[in-house]
């Protein structure tokens, strides 16, 4: 009975030391391959070491401890991003077909240039903080300047 405690625990500690240098790795290779994840430039080493290795090893821990959550999620992590945010369409529209996409809001919903002089009225509570903005009007003598 005793050896199979010890067999077991063993076994969970062997599963959360794994995951947590696995879930550090990834941390780690995230944070400096720089261009990879839309960054400028990669970062150093002696920068993780400096800004993210504690953050990077917390997160590394909090898996080790339910390293029988993670480890599935770290196997299924590819295919779940690519279901979860998977997106319809991956061109992006010409540059005139904006312009023209925004002409045509611009004139349906009368502004911009199709506005035609005509002062917006404004509404409930923007219409409270255009007041409040108003000079002379936020913090004078016998007015309070909050939002009501």
């Amino acid at each position: 009975m005793l050896v199979w405690l010890l067999e077991v625990l063993g076994g969970y500690g062997l599963g959360a030391l794994m995951t947590a240098r696995a879930v550090f790795a990834y941390g780690r290779a995230g944070y400096l391959s720089g261009p990879a994840r839309g960054r400028v430039s990669p970062h150093s080493v002696a920068e993780f070491e400096r800004r993210e290795r504690e953050h990077v090893e917390a997160i590394a821990l909090c898996a080790a401890l339910l390293w029988v959550v993670a480890v599935p999620v770290l196997l299924l992590r590819q295919f779940v991003t690519r279901v979860l945010f998977a997106r319809g369409c991956t061109s992006t529209p010409e540059p005139k077909q904006v312009l023209d996409s925004i002409d045509e809001l611009e004139r349906a919903l009368g502004m911009g240039r199709y506005a035609g002089g005509v002062a917006v009225p404004v509404q409930g509570r923007a219409a409270r903080v255009a007041r409040a903005v108003e000079p002379g009007t936020a913090g004078g003598p016998g007015r309070s300047s909050r939002l009501t």
